[in-house]
């Protein structure tokens, strides 16, 4: 080994061992070769634990895009940068506070950067993420019927709606009048039909005691309630929630690579997600990402590398998912003046850090463990992948 090579290891290590937040895990004795039992089946099975792992963060941030990472970033004092291979070309760098308590990860837009992000975050063997708490935190459209401009949402359930066939209008409404939109579910013959097949990422529910948790903090904090035409434009709604200020609320997530806007696709959509989760999920916000992510993690919860009962989706609106009355849904797409998406930005830091600074005020009582706000719901997928039953699903269809 040369000199200068073991004094870098040294030095790693004396890093390392200074602080008592990096502490070595103990490594878990593997039975020899001759106490595995013999398998006649060729299915060899491996495992995939993380005994040297480093950095063992208490709350990890997940964002999407540049605008949703650069308020964390001047909010806190991620004063490290580390790049592991596998992160978004554009986000290649997690950033971490000065004692690594707390880290942030940018995965890119859409579903498959998301998917792909968190994969290599999670398997980098530096992170030990067992105990970590996630955070999404992005910003989405609203529904007026729910939310404002600016506000919070916390989601239970997440459901992905993009899975589906799809038909232009005028090539289905002279044989399907009666057909509110041109998706149906795979597997069906109508649009208010549940699917025939599934794959699985439909509808996750997640930790409803954490997200309330969560929410209970949120709603304590200062919201930004935007500028003057963020007023204005609150003001040409007639549901009380879009006029009113912004606030933080319980309610779901759909997630679709496809941006939509419109009555027509707004109530289509809503009215799915009545239908996925047994009429149990409120639509409120739409975004493109959670489903990725939350497969993700629960694929790694399967096998001991993340704890899914310890994840929590925050949405903040950044715009309206349908236009108001005195405007038709294509010059609300393209030509709305509504004060722009600032508030929503703001309003990320603002309400996600109180559970952020309570899960470090309060980790060894309460956190650490993860039995204070330990799910008392189904949490999980609709495979049961974790376990426990779903309360969302039919009793079976088919696997696609």
């Amino acid at each position: 080994m040369r000199f200068s090579t073991f004094c870098s290891m040294a030095a790693a290590l004396t890093t390392v061992a200074s602080n008592p937040i990096l502490t070595k895990r103990k490594i878990e004795q593997k039975p020899q070769t001759a106490e595995i039992p013999p398998s006649s089946n060729d299915n060899i099975q491996t495992s995939y634990g993380k005994p040297f792992a480093v950095y063992q963060p208490r709350a990890f941030v997940i964002s999407m895009f540049v605008l949703e990472r650069d308020p964390w970033l001047k909010a806190m004092d991620f004063v490290h940068n580390i790049t592991i291979p596998g992160l978004s070309p554009e986000y290649p760098v997690i950033h971490c506070t000065t004692d690594y308590t707390v880290c942030q990860v940018t995965t890119g837009e859409g579903e498959i950067n998301a998917a792909s992000s968190i994969s290599a975050l999670a398997l980098n063997p530096l992170f030990d993420l067992t105990k970590t708490y996630f955070l999404v935190a992005g910003i989405a459209g609203g529904e007026p019927a729910y939310t404002t401009l600016g506000g919070v949402t916390f989601a239970k359930y997440a459901v992905q709606v993009g899975l589906e066939y799809q038909l232009a209008y005028e090539d289905y409404h002279a044989v399907k009048p009666e057909w509110t939109a041109g998706y149906v579910p795979y597997g069906a013959e109508n649009p208010n039909s549940y699917p025939g097949n599934v794959y699985g990422t439909e509808v996750f529910e997640i930790n409803a005691n954490l997200r309330d948790k969560a929410v209970a903090l949120a709603s304590n904090a200062t919201l930004s309630q935007g500028n003057e035409k963020n007023q204005q434009f609150r003001e040409l709604y007639t549901e009380p929630a879009a006029r009113g200020p912004a606030s933080v609320v319980s309610c779901d997530v759909l997630t679709s690579d496809n941006y939509f806007t419109g009555n027509v696709l707004g109530d289509y959509f809503a009215n799915l997600t009545k239908l996925m989760t047994n009429g149990s999920a409120t639509y409120c916000s739409t975004a493109q990402e959670d489903n990725a992510t939350l497969e993700v993690l629960t694929r790694l919860d399967k096998h001991g590398l993340v704890d899914f009962d310890r994840i929590m989706v925050m949405r903040t609106i950044s715009d309206f998912s349908r236009p108001p009355p005195s405007m038709n849904a294509v010059e609300y797409f393209f030509n709305r003046s509504d004060g722009g998406i600032q508030a929503s930005l703001d309003n990320l830091v603002l309400a996600g850090t109180p559970i952020i600074h309570d899960i470090l005020t309060n980790w060894d009582d309460v956190y650490a463990k993860g039995e204070v706000y330990a799910s008392s719901n189904y949490v999980g997928d609709i495979f049961a992948t974790l376990g426990g039953k779903p309360d969302f699903g039919k009793e079976s269809f088919d696997v696609a």
